[in-house]
């Protein structure tokens, strides 16, 4: 009932877009029991990622352009590869202990995805491991 009342100026607001040559990332949503929503804008031939988890998982949903994620095991040499694209929307299990990327595959189109991971993002215990894949 309370949304009912806002004034003009509160029903729309900006997010923070962080932003840099390699494109932005923005948190949506947070929950405080299932997790949080953002999207990830990578720019043509970017690459971004490069690390793994311990207890956080994600799903990589492309909803916009042409990429690759790619995943590989902690102490493994076998990388597993999926090619996606906003013509063919699907979820890709990001999966823990598993350092991965995703590739954007244009060389004219931004890649767009969205990201759902199973916790909120915490700075204090940030459970993000530079690897690569």
């Amino acid at each position: 009932m309370y949304l009912s009342y806002l004034p003009k100026e509160k029903v729309a607001f900006d997010l923070k877009m962080n932003s840099d040559d390699r494109g932005s990332f923005t948190e949506l949503l947070k929950t405080a029991d299932c997790g949080q929503f953002s999207v990830n804008i990578s720019k043509p031939g970017i690459t971004k990622g490069q690390h793994w988890h311990n207890s956080k998982w994600e799903f990589f949903i492309v909803v916009s352009g042409h990429g690759l994620i790619q995943e590989r095991k902690i102490g493994s040499d076998e990388v597993l590869e999926f090619e996606a694209s906003g013509e063919r929307i699907q979820a890709i299990h990001m999966l823990p202990g598993y350092t991965h990327n995703i590739i954007n595959l244009s060389e004219t189109e931004n890649l767009v995805t969205v990201m759902w991971a199973n916790e909120i993002f915490d700075p204090q215990r940030p459970d993000t491991f530079f690897e690569q894949v």
